[in-house]
């Protein structure tokens, strides 16, 4: 059965936004975790690469379709949340870690996900463009079981992003705005 698509709601306001803020202007960030799952109430499973397909979104992941621009949903394709801003709803949650319960696909370190905001950015090999920001839905508190899970990621939750070409991303590949694609060996560590 085809999965329902939904109109694009409204962009959370980025004045709004509350994720990691760098304390240089300059920042160097990476991947540090991948998460896909198969259906849309299954765990969340970690992976140590993922190959990323143009309009389409990530392989194995619920969200994989033909063209997510033929129904004008491209912020589907994959979404990222900054690993700072896991650290601090963990902490405000009580536990040790929400990186595999947020539904989220990819964890970033050192990368201020408002600065994606409408630019083209690379993860990897593979060229992405941040679309929209965007809140934690009643799905999650659901999936989870953690009601706090909600005001934790409040104006936090994420970068929905459409993909602008096929790879592979890895854990420790770099995330750089335009075309710098280097992969930090610190992070393979």
């Amino acid at each position: 059965m085809a999965q329902e698509v939904r109109p694009m709601p409204e962009e959370m306001d980025p004045a709004l936004w509350r994720g990691f803020k760098p304390a240089a202007r300059v920042w160097e960030g990476r991947v540090e975790a991948i998460y896909i799952a198969s259906a849309s109430a299954d765990a969340m499973v970690a992976q140590s690469r993922v190959r990323a397909f143009t309009d389409r979104g990530l392989e194995g992941d619920r969200f994989f379709r033909d063209s997510w621009n033929a129904v004008k949903r491209p912020d589907k394709a994959v979404s990222l949340i900054e690993g700072e801003t896991l650290d601090a709803a963990a902490k405000e949650l009580g536990v040790e870690s929400i990186a595999d319960q947020t539904r989220r696909n990819i964890v970033t370190r050192g990368v201020p996900l408002i600065e994606l905001l409408g630019r083209e950015f690379t993860v990897g090999g593979v060229r992405m463009r941040g679309i929209r920001l965007f809140e934690p839905c009643g799905h999650l508190v659901k999936v989870t079981g953690m009601p706090k899970i909600f005001s934790a990621l409040h104006h936090r939750s994420g970068l929905k992003s459409e993909i602008l070409n096929d790879g592979v991303i890895g854990v420790g590949d770099a995330v750089a705005l335009g075309g710098n694609t280097q992969r930090l060996a610190s992070a393979l560590e």
